[in-house]
């Protein structure tokens, strides 16, 4: 069915992978600190929404049940699962008004036994010794882009999984930025892999390469949407008095201090950072709290 077999680990496919987990390491060590995150401001809002939906999930085996009660989430459905698709369709691909192409889909009779081996398959493989949870994802995705089980939805859906995926894998910053856009602006790429990737399968001549590539591109955009986010907040920290920027840094590890915890850790005297604690306020690093000798300082 899925021609694992066939799959070949290129140099730049390899390149991908590292530069994806390398993040993922990264992003790991601040995901320790959350108070760190709030730097982020509406990614962090973001973020911090879909874990709490996804959440409940990562401890659940993929199933054709929990696909059904997902679409019926995305597609905004209130009276319980959506129902397997009964007729044929077909999957456009498209930017805005511009439809880069059309992919067939499964027939209605074979979506419900490929969807459920498909689940069985991911469930075994994705924290499997054999193959990297990412290469599971995106045969994962491709797979259900060419059922298409549902009559609509499918990419919504497919977005949704992708991120649960990732956050099963580890991947833990995933949540925090949409496929959509990345994936519609990158539209034209990803319907010639796909449809690649279809017609290999059919041929009977397995070729996920080109899959792959485009696939893992993806997620380096994704990645990287943090990264710059991450960086562009460490440039404007930079711009900061020294004091300053020590004080910044204690949030790191602190969710929440008072000027006395301030003068302990910073050694700086009480007027000077009083001082640099109302700049840090006023430019909207921090927020105070409380009042008197009750009052703390936090991260915005």
């Amino acid at each position: 069915m899925l021609g694992i077999n066939a799959v070949i680990i290129t140099p730049e496919i390899l390149r991908q992978i590292a530069e994806i987990d390398e993040f993922k390491g990264l992003w790991k060590g601040l995901d320790r600190h959350t108070t760190g995150l709030q730097l982020l401001g509406d990614v962090a809002d973001y973020g911090a929404n879909f874990k709490r939906v996804l959440g409940p999930l990562e401890d659940h085996p993929i199933s054709v049940d929990m696909i059904r009660i997902l679409n019926a989430n995305q597609i905004g459905k209130k009276d319980g699962p959506s129902d397997l698709k009964t007729k044929p369709n077909q999957l456009p691909i498209s930017h805005g008004d511009k439809v880069f192409g059309t992919l067939d889909t499964a027939e209605p009779d074979q979506v419900e036994p490929l969807l459920a081996k498909l689940c069985e398959w991911t469930n075994e493989n994705l924290n499997g010794p054999e193959l990297h949870p990412l290469l599971v994802t995106a045969v994962f995705a491709s797979v259900f882009l060419q059922l298409s089980p549902f009559d609509t939805g499918n990419l919504r859906t497919i977005r949704f999984l992708v991120m649960l995926m990732m956050l099963k894998s580890g991947y833990t910053y995933a949540p925090y930025v949409s496929l959509a856009p990345i994936m519609e602006e990158k539209a034209g790429v990803f319907f010639k892999s796909l449809k690649h990737n279809q017609d290999s399968l059919e041929e009977g001549k397995p070729d996920w390469s080109e899959w792959l590539r485009c696939f893992l591109m993806l997620l380096q955009d994704q990645k990287e949407v943090l990264h710059q986010r991450l960086y562009a907040k460490e440039t404007e920290l930079r711009g900061l008095s020294e004091l300053s920027a020590k004080i910044m840094g204690l949030f790191k590890t602190h969710k929440r201090l008072q000027m006395k915890d301030i003068i302990k850790l910073t050694y700086g005297r009480r007027a000077t950072i009083k001082l640099r604690l109302h700049e840090l306020v006023e430019n909207g690093y921090l927020m105070r709290h409380g009042a008197g000798r009750g009052t703390w300082y936090a991260l915005v």
